[in-house]
Order: C-alpha cells, then structure tokens, then sequence
C-alpha cells in the first residue's frame, strides 16, 4: 500500500469510527454531532468531572439532574444544549442516561434562559438535591444565594405547561442586582425541594460545586 492509499485508508477509517460511535461506560460521545461544537465539548468535560465527584450520588433529586450550556443569546430551549435524558444515580453511581442535544433539557434550560435575560454572562446550570447542609456550606464559602417559594406560584402559571420554573428563576433575580451562584426554592404540594447552581459556564459550575466538602 503506497502512502496515499494508506492516508485514505486512515481517513475512510476515521470517518467509519465516527458514525458508528457508540455509548461507552458512563460519559457522553463527542462524536455524535456532525460539526464540532465547543459547547457540546465543554458541557461534556464538566460533567465527566461532575460523574467524577466522590459522593455525587447523594447530589441527584428524585427527578434526576441535568447540566445545560446555552448559546450567547438563548430565545428558546433549542438554544441550549443538555442531556436528552437525565443525569441519574443508581446506586452510588452517577450515570448519563441521554445524548448531549440542543433541546435535550426543558427545566434546566427554561431557568438558565430566564437567568440570562437578566444577566447575560450566565450561561451554565445544574439541579442538585436540596439540603440545607449544602446550603449552608456554600453560604460559608462566601457564594451569592437567592431563592423564591414555589407555594406563591400563581394558578396561571401552574396550568401553563413549563413555565413555572421561569417564573420562579424571575422572582428570584427581580430585586438583585448581582448574578446569583445559587438559586434555591423548597417545594410545594407534590412538588421537589430543588438547589440550582448558576456559572458562566460549565467549568465554572463544576468549580462551584467542588467546593462542597
């Protein structure tokens, strides 16, 4: 083989590889876009990262989490990718049930796009389980916390399918005029308890996160 049959052989090869990609272990495939995507290849390094923490099995709610990266302007959920599944526990483990997609997250992405009208460097959340350890532990690091009650959600917007965290995330940042790290809220009538990390972006939440001792 001359050396350019060998240089198609490797690129025939390549490209192969690539759409026949498959799920391996418990991260994400890269390779499952059709064009490079620096936020897709960002969110996924912080969640390796975030599967990789000791413990972060007891950071998963009952509804399971997800870690979104929003495009600079985000107008609709298909301007932020996340996790088209959930991030879950089993066991002690935290696996990735779900590809990275644009679309791929509803709640989480319904908060950063109402976090980013207001503030337009935030562009990268996370739901974590709520406990009031956790909250204290990152008010004695020194992290900006706001919260809003979900008991005062108006009937309107309970009805209205996915608009209650948006009205909450709103509440929330109405009288702050500083970008929150954390935004908390204690639940309702059949309705999760839930802690929401905020960042610039993904590294960013990681970092915020790994300050939990």
């Amino acid at each position: 083989m001359n050396f350019r049959d060998s240089v198609e052989f490797a690129k025939k090869f390549t490209i192969d590889s690539i759409k026949n990609a498959k799920i391996v272990g418990k991260g994400i495939p890269v390779t499952q876009a059709n064009n490079y995507d620096i936020n897709k290849k960002n969110l996924k390094k912080a969640i390796d990262k975030f599967i990789k923490i000791k413990n972060a099995y007891s950071l998963i709610p009952e509804c399971q989490t997800n870690f979104v990266f929003s495009k600079q302007i985000p107008i609709s959920i298909k301007d932020v990718v996340g996790v088209s599944g959930r991030i879950v526990k089993s066991g002690t483990s935290v696996i990735v049930a779900g590809d990275l997609e644009y679309g791929g997250s509803t709640h989480v992405a319904s908060a950063i796009i109402a976090m980013n009208k207001k503030f337009k460097t935030i562009r990268s959340a996370l739901n974590i389980k709520y406990n009031k350890k956790i909250l204290e532990q990152f008010k004695k690091k020194g992290f900006n916390i706001t919260s809003y009650d979900r008991s005062k959600e108006p009937s309107i917007i309970k009805n209205k399918e996915n608009s209650s965290i948006s009205w909450g995330i709103k509440k929330a940042i109405k009288e702050i005029s500083k970008p929150p790290d954390i935004v908390y809220h204690k639940g309702d009538y059949g309705k999760e308890p839930m802690i929401l990390i905020f960042g610039k972006n993904p590294d960013e939440v990681i970092h915020k996160i790994s300050k939990l001792s």
